[in-house]
C-alpha cells in the first residue's frame, strides 16, 4: 500500500507550483513537475506516476494531446486535462483522446480534489467495463487514495459503512464502500465474498473445513451457499 503519485505537465511555472502545493496538501505525492513534451517523457520513464494533470496547450509544436496519446498507448496511465477557455476546436480534439476528468482554470483545492476524484473514478469504471484487471487498485481512504496492491489483501471485514481491509503485513485500513463497489473493484479471480461480513483473498486461504476458512490462522465463517465458489476458486 503506498500513496499515490501524481505527475504535472505545465509551462506555467506558478501554475505547476500552484497545483504541486495543493497535492502535497491533499497528502498525495508528486512527481517532479515537467515543462514541456521531452521533459514529460522522462518524467514518464522514470517516475511512473499513478496520474496525470496534463495541460492541453504546452507551447510547443507538440501539446498535451500528443502526451495524451502517449499516456494512453504505452503507459496505460489516467490524465486530466488542464484548460483555461479552449478554442471548440482544441477542446473537441482533447475530447477524442477520453481523458478521466477536465480541470479548468483558474481553480480552487477542492476544484482539483474533486477532479482526481472523478479521474480515478472513471479510470476504474473504465477497466471494469473492459475486463482488464490490474494487481494494483485505488482506494478511498480519509480524503485521499491509496495504491493498493491486491495481493497483498487477506480478507475484507465488513464495519457497517466501512470495509477494513487486512493486509499480509499486519496493517488495515478504512474503506467506505459498499460490498458491490469492492468487489468490482478486486479482481474476480482472486476475490469472493463468503457471507455478509468477509469478502475473501482466496489466494490466501490455508484451509477450508464445513463452516469456516482459515486465513492467516483467523478463522471465518462463510455461508454454505458460497462453499463451491470458494473451492473453485481455490483449486484455480
Amino acid at each position: 500500500m503506498s500513496g499515490i503519485k501524481i505527475g504535472i505537465v505545465e509551462d506555467e511555472g506558478i501554475t505547476s507550483e500552484v497545483i504541486k502545493v495543493s497535492l502535497q496538501k491533499l497528502k498525495y505525492k508528486v512527481a517532479k513537475p515537467a515543462f514541456t513534451y521531452n521533459q514529460a517523457v522522462q518524467m514518464f520513464e522514470a517516475e511512473k506516476p499513478d496520474l496525470v494533470i496534463l495541460d492541453i496547450k504546452l507551447g510547443e509544436e507538440k501539446d498535451g494531446i500528443d502526451l495524451a496519446k502517449l499516456l494512453k498507448e504505452k503507459y496505460h496511465t489516467p490524465f486530466i486535462f488542464l484548460t483555461a477557455n479552449s478554442d471548440i476546436t482544441t477542446l473537441n480534439k482533447a475530447k477524442k483522446v477520453r481523458p478521466s476528468a477536465f480541470l479548468v482554470k483558474p481553480f480552487s483545492q477542492i476544484d482539483l480534489h474533486a477532479s482526481i476524484e472523478i479521474a480515478i473514478s472513471n479510470h476504474q469504471t473504465q477497466n471494469i467495463e473492459t475486463k482488464t484487471q490490474s494487481k494494483f487498485v485505488m482506494m478511498k481512504v480519509g480524503r485521499s487514495f491509496e495504491k493498493v496492491d491486491t495481493t497483498q489483501i487477506l480478507f475484507l471485514e465488513n464495519d457497517s459503512h466501512y470495509f477494513i481491509v487486512r493486509f499480509n503485513n499486519g496493517e488495515s485500513i478504512s474503506v467506505r464502500a459498499s460490498a458491490n463497489e469492492i468487489l468490482d473493484l478486486l479482481p474476480n479471480d482472486s476475490f469472493v465474498q463468503i457471507s455478509r461480513t468477509y469478502i475473501v483473498n482466496t489466494k490466501h486461504i490455508q484451509k477450508i473445513d464445513s463452516t469456516h476458512v482459515y486465513i492467516n490462522n483467523k478463522a471465518l465463517e462463510y455461508k454454505p451457499i458460497f462453499k463451491e465458489k470458494i473451492l473453485e476458486m481455490m483449486m484455480g
